[in-house]
């Protein structure tokens, strides 16, 4: 028979270990299935279907988020393009592409607000200088944004382990481009989402993993705005010319400062004579 003090002792510990518990499940780490937690810092992704979907209602400011495509163009960048648009303007840090499959087309860029003198590229030879040059860009704190295509056959779960310790720890956002394959596979992305084209002008989107939440499937976007080919040329136009109007200022300006400098001859005699 169990004695009153024995009784008041199991009582007390009971207490103290729901006490621990409840204190536990109020960790803001802890991911609670059908919860969206609020992430403590982030930007809306200029898209509101898509916001009403994301931890906190919007992009993670820092962390690794993937992007999970059956090719690339379906409209990744568009739809990262109004992040992009804000951290250009409002933050005196860089947005690194790493290795990216193409050039970055600079009017398109500029049309969309971006502002290009915070665009930096970084062409590495192998995987191994890319995903040192994409950690080493996410740790520094130089960069609020880094994008990056890496060799999916290369790329393990420990490297997104420190991928993701990296952009926390540079208060850097990491996206990570990869195929669609990568969805069978683990990976420590706080966010993943897999994109395939719709219509024009349009994606659609399923959340495969968020923080705090179930996935989401079937979201539509509607990225860009239909536009005519003569739009296109006449913007380009434009933008040719614009950069015609640079050139020449900068010619005359160097015209202006070799005008200033005194020409300095030396003559038959030897002497030195200044016009």
């Amino acid at each position: 028979m169990k004695t009153p003090e024995t009784t008041i002792s199991e009582i007390g510990s009971s207490e103290i270990s729901t006490a621990k518990i409840k204190k536990l499940l109020h960790h803001p780490d802890l991911w609670r299935a059908g919860q969206l937690t609020q992430a403590p810092d982030t930007l809306s992704s200029g898209f509101a279907v898509l916001d009403e979907h994301l931890p906190g209602c919007g992009w993670p400011r820092a962390g690794l988020a993937e992007f999970l495509l059956n090719t690339t163009g379906v409209g990744e960048l568009r739809l990262l393009a109004p992040l992009m648009r804000e951290l250009t303007r409002s933050e005196h840090r860089w947005v690194a592409w790493i290795n990216p499959p193409f050039i970055p087309y600079a009017p398109a860029l500029e049309a969309l607000d971006i502002d290009i003198s915070r665009i930096l590229l970084i062409h590495p030879k192998t995987h191994q200088e890319a995903l040192w040059a994409l950690e080493r860009a996410s740790r520094s704190g130089t960069c609020s944004m880094t994008l990056a295509w890496l060799d999916e056959q290369q790329l393990h779960l420990k490297d997104t382990r420190r991928l993701q310790l990296a952009a926390r720890q540079g208060h850097t956002l990491t996206c990570l481009f990869r195929p669609s394959e990568a969805a069978a596979t683990n990976s420590m992305a706080e966010l993943r989402l897999q994109m395939t084209p719709g219509e024009p002008g349009s994606v659609a989107l399923d959340i495969c993993k968020r923080r705090g939440g179930w996935p989401v499937s079937g979201i539509r976007l509607q990225i860009s705005e239909q536009r005519r080919p003569q739009e296109i040329r006449e913007q380009l136009s434009l933008w040719r010319e614009k950069k015609r109007e640079q050139r020449r200022d900068q010619r005359r300006h160097q015209r202006q400062l070799q005008a200033e400098v005194p020409l300095t001859e030396v003559s038959s005699t030897g002497s030195r004579v200044t016009h």
